[in-house]
C-alpha cells in the first residue's frame, strides 16, 4: 500500500487554498471590524516598550554615578578605572567605540615619521587587514583583563587567584610584546604620544558627537585612565595629565607634523581597499568618501584624500545620527560586554578572535607572542596562559 495516493494530492492542495482564503476573508473583516481596538492596543503597546526602554536606557550610567559619586576616582583606582571602561566601551557604546579605535589608528600615519617607520614592517601596506587585527588584538588584550576575569567570576564567585593571574599575565605579555616590537624601531617620543592621545580623543570625540548621549566626566577620566596605565606599562613618560590636555595635544601636534608623503598616501589608499573589501561592490565607492568624512580636512591633504561633498557628509551625518536615537528610544541595553579577545584559548592553545571578518588575519586563532610584523621574532613565550610561573621564557 502506498503511503502517499498521488491521486488524492490535488484534492488535498485545492482544499488547503480553499481553507487559507477563508481564514484571510475573515481575518480581513475581522480587522475592520475591530479596527479601532487593534490601533489602540498597538499604541499602548508601542508606548509600554517605549517607557520600559526609557527606564533601562540609562541605567548603567546612573548605577556608575551612584556608586562612584566622585568622578576623579578612577584616576586614583585602576580597578575602578576598568569597571568604568567596560560597561562603557563594551556595553554602552561598543560600535562607536570599534569606529574610533579604527580611525586612531588611521589618523595616526598622517605623520611622515609614522608612515615611513609602518611601511618600514612591509605589512602597513601589504597586508593591512594583519596590521588592523594586530593593532587590535595587542591593545585589547590589555584592555580586556576586567571582563575576562569578571565573566570567570560569574561563572564560579570563588575563582582563584592562578585564574585571576592567568589573565592578567596576558595583559603584561601582550605588553612585553608591544615594547619588543617598538625595541626594534627608533620612535620619536612626541609621535609615541600622538599615537597614545588619538586613541583617547577619538571614542570621546565620536561617542559625544554621535552617541545617544554625552560621557560623564567619571567615564571620561575612566578611559583616560586605562591608557594612561597602557603608557605606564610601556615606559611612556611625560605624556598629557588629563584627557582635555590630550586632545589639545593631539591638535597641536597635528597641526605641526601633519602633511603629505608618499608612505602616508600608500598605506591610505591601502586601508581604503582593504576596507571596501568587506562591502558590497556596489557600495565600495562609497567606501572613499566615508572616510573623508571620519577625518578632519588637514588629514584629507595628508592622505591626498579629496574633500567629501556637503551632500555626503550630511548623509553620513544623518544615519550616525539616527543611530544614535535608535539606540536611544528603541534599543534595550546590552547585557554583556562586547569582547574581540577570547576568554580561553582552544584546543590547540591559541585564541580565536570573537569580532566577524571575512578575510580574517588569524583564521586559526593567535597567540600573544606571535602577533605584529610577521619578521619580528620573539623571546616570548608562545603560551603564558599555560605556564605561569614554571616557564623558563621571559614573560616580561
Amino acid at each position: 500500500m502506498d503511503f502517499i495516493n498521488n491521486k488524492l494530492l490535488p484534492l488535498q492542495v485545492e482544499g488547503l487554498f480553499s481553507m487559507l482564503n477563508s481564514c484571510l476573508v475573515n481575518g480581513s473583516t475581522l480587522v475592520k471590524k475591530n479596527r479601532g481596538t487593534i490601533a489602540s492596543a498597538a499604541a499602548i503597546a508601542s508606548v509600554c516598550y517605549l517607557a520600559t526602554v526609557r527606564s533601562q536606557r540609562y541605567r548603567y550610567i546612573n548605577e556608575l554615578r551612584d556608586k562612584y559619586p566622585d568622578p576623579t576616582m578612577p584616576l586614583k583606582d585602576s580597578k575602578i578605572a576598568a569597571e568604568v571602561f567596560d560597561t562603557t566601551i563594551r556595553k554602552e557604546f561598543p560600535a562607536l567605540h570599534y569606529v574610533a579605535f579604527q580611525i586612531a589608528l588611521y589618523r595616526s600615519v598622517t605623520i611622515p615619521s609614522i608612515s615611513r617607520l609602518i611601511v618600514a614592517t612591509g605589512e602597513a601596506h601589504g597586508n593591512p587587514q594583519k596590521r588592523e587585527e594586530d593593532s587590535y588584538l595587542l591593545l585589547h588584550e590589555m584592555l580586556d583583563v576586567y571582563p575576562h576575569i569578571q565573566h570567570e567570576k560569574e561563572k564560579n564567585p570563588n575563582l582563584s587567584s592562578k585564574n585571576i593571574e592567568i589573565q592578567e599575565t596576558r595583559r603584561t605579555h601582550a605588553i612585553a610584546r608591544m615594547n619588543e616590537i617598538h625595541g626594534r624601531y627608533r620612535i620619536l617620543h612626541g609621535d609615541f604620544l600622538y599615537q597614545l592621545v588619538l586613541f583617547v580623543h577619538e571614542p570621546i570625540y565620536w561617542i559625544n558627537k554621535y552617541g545617544y548621549r554625552k560621557l560623564d566626566r567619571l567615564e571620561i577620566n575612566a578611559i583616560y585612565k586605562m591608557w594612561a596605565d597602557i603608557a605606564d606599562g610601556m615606559s611612556l613618560e611625560n605624556y598629557p595629565e588629563s584627557a582635555e590636555k590630550m586632545t589639545q595635544y593631539q591638535k597641536e601636534y597635528s597641526e605641526a607634523y601633519s602633511k603629505y608623503f608618499s608612505t602616508s598616501h600608500k598605506i591610505s589608499e591601502a586601508t581604503i581597499e582593504n576596507t571596501a573589501l568587506h562591502f558590497p561592490f556596489w557600495l565600495r565607492p562609497m567606501v572613499r568618501m566615508a572616510f573623508s568624512c571620519m577625518i578632519k580636512p588637514l588629514d584629507c591633504t595628508s592622505f591626498n584624500l579629496p574633500l567629501p561633498s556637503w551632500w555626503f557628509k550630511f548623509i553620513f551625518d544623518s544615519y550616525l545620527y539616527l543611530h544614535g536615537y535608535y539606540v536611544r528610544f528603541l534599543k534595550f541595553p546590552r547585557q554583556e560586554s562586547y569582547l574581540g579577545t577570547p576568554i580561553h584559548p582552544n584546543e590547540n592553545n591559541r585564541y580565536m578572535p570573537q569580532y566577524e571578518s571575512e578575510y580574517p588575519a588569524y583564521p586559526n586563532g593567535y597567540t600573544i607572542a606571535g602577533l605584529g610584523p610577521t619578521k619580528i621574532k620573539t623571546s616570548l613565550c608562545p603560551m603564558p596562559n599555560v605556564r605561569v610561573g614554571t616557564c623558563p621564557v621571559a614573560h616580561f
